[in-house]
């Protein structure tokens, strides 16, 4: 199911090369900048106007994990916050998750030896249940005037939340971990409280003050100073002129010597003009942002998914990084996902050079099966794509994970290096010239399997694979049959197509019902349902004839996964043309149903 990587057809245009060749020269504007942070600027700064370097939001979650099961490839730069969310800030609850965030960036870097991003999503200063957001702080919002001129009260509580946050920053820097620092993104847009829309000096002024804080009084010599511009300037007419625009935009900017890398964060906005990512590759924006910060590195800080790679590949624009915000849904939909990281031109994680002197983990991904593949027979071949950035891969075994079918792509490694503690061991690939490593299993026993891909280098690190969710031995009655729905009837075909991250949402309110045609009438004894986090608590499986008459083989009322993950249904065996998941209580107080996969067997033993 993974897409063939494309190759780069002709580069891009002279002048595109040229605007990229002219950035290259630029040193760091933290003259004492680690040598780990030089050499990420000096590899970013080798592939700027050639490739596009991919990478992911983790806000919410792990977000690298979807990627990477959905593609079989994960994302270059993992972007985290420096934000703990949960008021008050600074009490317990916000520095645990803030700790968290600083541990994943760590583990990014020094485990699987990507770049480290951090955006800052900074409570309003002064106020405990203070908000990112304009209007949102109960205390109202703040005199961006007073923030920037010394000795104010409102000086003093922006300086001591830099204080603070340098406390959590500081040990990325000792352990030697360089980060792409995005502060005050979105520094124009106008619904953060540090954009001043009247003064934007002032806003410019405070970059300047965290700039000379963190570099050099708290010597944070490990970061990389990344400005990010709104998709649309607040205050201004969305009709201006784009010198005017650009005018404009350039007040907020702290000026050359504070900044590394520049960039915007674009959504799909019709309104603003920015097209959808399959057909815009956002060249308005590049041109836009080339004069606000001329001579600088571009990159797409933040959007809803990776541009066209196809025009950006062989007509630019030459954004250094593009970093979405969503994995899933409308928003990055699945076959985007494995079109994207999986494209000639795009830069992911195995295809990074060896960063820093540590040793890091093999790169590892699962080639065959896809995930969803359903095996007729008791054959099954396996094939993984192990790499190594030190040079020192040892081997590549493959193994069965207990257990049903989850959604791994919610849960972090370290529920996957659990289930691998109970694995089943299949045994060690064949190495290939092509890096690739091969085993049959032969007398695969029918049912539902996790198999996984794990390399291991010399010096005992290793890493786990994608995971493919596989069937052996038994035949999905309903896979690509017509299906019906209460709503959301659209997007009904997706929960049998055989993708299990493409799926059906229904509404949140009242009954709602998932109903597959089998074609003929047909014995029945089984059913798989395959559940986001949307599930359900209470639901039936009901089974008919006619498509009219409808009668119930199970119901349960305390389903309580919040992974959602599947569940295997057996009953007595009927003859139905008809089957039908009716869901009765949502299992979230947010969402409605969510199904991944419907899935009916005439028999779950094989």
């Amino acid at each position: 199911m993974h897409n063939e990587r494309r190759c780069l057809s002709g580069g891009l245009l002279g002048l595109v090369i040229a605007a990229a060749a002219a950035a290259q020269a630029a040193q760091p504007v933290d003259p004492e900048l680690i040598p780990e942070g030089r050499e990420v600027l000096g590899y970013l700064e080798s592939v700027h106007g050639k490739k596009t370097v991919s990478g992911i939001s983790n806000w919410g979650g792990a977000g690298w994990r979807p990627v990477f099961e959905i593609s079989g490839r994960a994302p270059a730069i993992g972007a985290y916050d420096a934000t703990g969310w949960n008021p008050p800030k600074w009490g317990p609850s916000y520095c645990q998750v803030l700790q968290s965030y600083i541990d994943a960036g760590r583990r990014w870097w020094q485990e699987k030896g990507g770049i480290v991003s951090l955006q800052w999503h900074w409570g309003k200063p002064g106020d405990p249940k203070g908000s990112a957001w304009k209007g949102k702080s109960p205390t109202g919002d703040i005199d961006m005037g007073r923030v920037v001129t010394p000795g104010t009260e409102e000086h003093q509580a922006a300086l001591e939340d830099l204080r603070q946050t340098a406390d959590y920053l500081e040990p990325l820097a000792k352990d030697r971990v360089p980060v792409l620092w995005r502060p005050l993104h979105e520094i124009d847009g106008g619904w953060f409280w540090w954009t001043d829309a009247k003064q934007p000096e002032n806003t410019a002024a405070l970059w300047r003050m965290m700039f000379e804080y963190f570099v050099k009084e708290r010597k944070l010599h490990n970061l990389i100073w990344v400005y990010s511009a709104g998709l649309h300037a607040g205050s201004l007419d969305r009709k201006a002129s784009v010198a005017d625009e650009a005018a404009y935009r350039k007040r907020f900017y702290p000026g050359d010597a504070y900044v590394d890398i520049a960039g915007i964060d674009i959504y799909p906005n019709s309104y603003y003009g920015w097209g959808p990512f399959t057909e815009d590759a956002y060249g308005k924006a590049y041109d836009l942002m080339k004069q606000v910060a001329p001579g600088k590195m571009l990159a797409l800080c933040e959007g809803s998914a990776i541009p066209n790679p196809d025009l950006l590949a062989t007509k630019g624009p030459p954004w250094l990084y593009a970093l979405p915000w969503f994995v899933g849904g409308d928003g990055n939909p699945p076959e985007w996902v494995r079109k994207t990281y999986g494209h000639e031109h795009v830069v992911t994680l195995d295809e990074l050079p060896a960063l820093g002197s540590h040793n890091i983990a093999p790169d590892v991904r699962l080639v065959q099966p896809a995930d969803g593949t359903q095996v007729e027979g008791k054959a099954v071949e396996l094939k993984a794509h192990a790499t190594d950035r030190n040079g020192n891969l040892k081997s590549v075994e493959f193994f069965l994970l207990p257990g049903p079918w989850l959604n791994w792509d919610l849960r972090d490694e370290a529920a996957t290096e659990e289930a691998l503690a109970k694995a089943v061991r299949l045994g060690e690939g064949k190495a290939a010239s092509d890096g690739d490593y091969a085993r049959a299993w032969a007398g695969a026993p029918a049912g539902f399997h996790n198999v996984v891909a794990v390399a291991r280098d010399a010096e005992g690190k290793a890493s786990c694979s994608n995971i493919a969710r596989v069937t052996v031995g038994l035949r999905n009655l309903a896979k690509s049959r017509p299906v019906q729905a209460s709503s959301d009837a659209k997007n009904a075909a997706c929960a049998v197509d055989g993708d299990l991250f493409t799926a059906w949402s229904g509404d949140k309110k009242g009954e709602q019902w998932l109903a597959a045609d089998l074609g003929s009438e047909q014995t029945v004894a089984g059913v798989l349902v395959s559940w986001w986090k949307a599930y359900a608590r209470a639901f039936r499986i009901q089974v008919s004839t006619d498509g009219n008459q409808w009668k119930d083989v199970y119901r349960t009322e305390r389903k309580t996964e919040w992974h959602g993950d599947s569940d295997l249904i057996r009953f007595d065996a009927v003859k139905a043309r008809h089957v039908r998941l009716l869901c009765t209580e949502p299992g979230t107080t947010w969402g409605g149903y969510t199904v991944y996969e419907l899935a009916v067997f005439a028999s779950l033993e094989g």
